[in-house]
């Protein structure tokens, strides 16, 4: 496992433990397609920014402009969770590369977000995936025309040593090649909405 570009100090050490947690996490979430939570019994906050199909990146940049920054915490080549792979359709042990970030205003991370793309998705353009950086992943897929986006499914975190309440992730299609995006989201996007 590589680290790329980290951070240092308390703040990365509580990032990479909350993204480690969420990756983890035992019980796993209860994803809204396995259990059929409706939309209608989310919290109005938490529902408006769960359902939006834009780009949540372009969402965060519009509460502060000027203030939004990635922070990347690690990206390396590995294996996804079982579910993670479900969601994929892949089988296990397919090797993906997995990016996790902390989408941040000002100094706050008021997004976690975790990308699973299988290796084979990682061939001609979309090989740029491997250099984002800090940049956000947003930026790279809704300016792609062969996009397609699979519904949302939503869980609701009830795991005491994050401080996320909910998270809803989606499976995109690049030119037919998937790649898993979840995205947690942390109280304190309240401070800024």
């Amino acid at each position: 496992m590589t680290e790329a570009h980290l951070p240092t100090g308390s703040a990365l050490s509580d990032s990479l433990r909350t993204a480690r947690i969420l990756a983890m996490s035992k019980p796993a979430p209860i994803w809204s397609g396995r259990c059929g939570l409706p939309a209608s019994s989310i919290p109005d906050f938490w529902r408006h920014w769960l359902t939006d199909n834009g780009s949540l990146t372009q969402r965060l940049i519009e509460l502060k402009p000027g203030h939004f920054r990635v922070r990347l915490l690690r990206e390396y080549r590995g294996h996804a969770t079982p579910l993670e792979y479900r969601a994929l359709g892949l089988s296990i042990k397919h090797p993906v590369w997995i990016r996790e970030v902390g989408l941040c205003i000002d100094d706050d991370v008021v997004v976690f977000g975790r990308t699973v793309i299988p290796i084979s998705t990682l061939t001609g353009k979309h090989t740029r995936l491997l250099s984002l950086g800090e940049r956000s992943l947003g930026s790279y897929l809704f300016r792609q025309p062969g996009i397609f986006r699979r519904s949302l499914s939503f869980a609701r975190v009830h795991e005491p040593r994050l401080p996320v309440n909910w998270c809803r992730r989606s499976v995109f299609s690049l030119d037919n090649k998937p790649l898993l995006v979840t995205e947690s989201f942390t109280e304190k996007l309240r401070l800024y909405s």
